[in-house]
């Protein structure tokens, strides 16, 4: 693997630990506050 490469890779599975972390809070959140988040994440990735 070159440098390239394994730079991209670090970069994308950072990025998917950021997406992630973000989704658990909004859904969290969402919870608190008494919103049905999944129904409305699933609805949004069609």
């Amino acid at each position: 693997m070159s440098a390239l490469e394994k730079a991209r890779s670090l970069m994308t599975h950072k990025q998917h630990l950021i997406k992630n972390r973000q989704e658990s809070m909004l859904s969290r959140a969402a919870a608190e506050i008494g919103l049905d988040a999944g129904r409305e994440a699933s609805a949004d990735r069609k």
